[in-house]
């Protein structure tokens, strides 16, 4: 379906000045702002909008109090957004906006959309590590980052809980109708998915651990542990409380750091995830694995 990632999020919040705050200290540039909402983006340009909870032009929300009222997804044409149209048109009420994007609920009635991609691309060398007799940086020293707090390169994935009764069609929607890729299928736990233009381990993860529909988390993608650490001790500094501590996952392997979000849910810092394209087979789970393959036991 030509769906190549998270175009962006747009949430409704009960406080649009604390919200503002946390969002320019997590290292999002403020494109817009004011009292009734704000835009920002990452270094990618997805989008992450904030409005007042009550603004009607939000999407119809499956859960009370502030949370993600639409997922925004980028496809890579005109030609794969009308594709979409059509496709959902079969079965549920599709709406366009006045750019051209389109707008419905999936089958856990989460508000999705979905528009041509505007993506800015990120060039950065990647890092040169010195491991053991392995000496690539020799003669060399690493240049030292002055920023107090990172710069997120891009929304890199969406997690949402649901009652396990659900799992059949909510994730069926995706694969069948939307050409996502399953990664990794969790009895008791959930489905990690990418869609069809990603190589990321999962762009979306669907937990039936949960007794309704329920937004997780965001995770947004730095460079490497170190801009997670240089991140999360700034977001401790500006007095952000960590929800789960500095640690690598087991199923998509990457490093994280987790704070809770006034805007709702929690939102994480990740790097260094597993990376796999259409020749990967899913690998099914009769239960879960240990979520973390290690996590630290103190925060900094």
């Amino acid at each position: 379906m030509g769906i190549n990632r998270i175009e962006g999020l747009v949430y409704g919040v009960d406080d649009i000045e604390t919200c503002t705050r946390f969002l320019d200290d997590w290292g999002l540039e403020n494109k817009e702002g004011g009292a009734k909402g704000a835009t920002f983006t990452t270094l990618e340009n997805q989008t992450f909008i904030i409005k007042d909870i009550n603004d009607s032009s939000l999407s119809t929300p499956y859960e009370d109090g502030p949370t993600v009222r639409e997922v925004v997804w980028g496809v890579d044409s005109k030609e794969s957004l009308d594709a979409i149209g059509a496709e959902l048109s079969k079965d549920r009420d599709v709406t366009e906006d006045a750019d051209g994007g389109l707008h419905a609920y999936d089958e856990l009635g989460i508000g999705i959309s979905f528009r041509v991609e505007d993506v800015v691309e990120v060039v950065e060398e990647a890092p040169v590590l010195n491991f053991n007799k392995f000496t690539p940086r020799l003669n060399e020293t690493i240049e030292k980052t002055q920023e107090h707090r990172t710069r997120p390169y891009r929304i890199g994935h969406v997690v949402y809980n649901f009652p396990v009764e659900f799992r059949e069609k909510a994730v069926s929607f995706y694969t069948d109708r939307l050409g996502f890729r399953l990664t990794d299928a969790v009895t008791g736990m959930g489905d990690f998915m990418q869609c069809d233009g990603s190589t990321y381990h999962h762009n979306w993860f669907l937990s039936h651990r949960g007794n309704r529909t329920k937004f997780n988390h965001v995770a947004f993608e730095v460079k490497d542990l170190e801009q997670i650490i240089l991140g999360g001790k700034y977001m401790r500094e500006r007095n952000w409380d960590t929800s789960r501590n500095p640690g690598r996952h087991n199923l998509g392997s990457n490093l994280h750091w987790y704070f809770k979000c006034p805007l709702g849910g929690e939102i994480e810092y990740f790097s260094d995830m597993d990376r796999m394209d259409e020749n990967w087979e899913t690998r099914y789970w009769d239960e879960p694995p240990v979520i973390n393959f290690w996590k630290a036991e103190v925060v900094l």
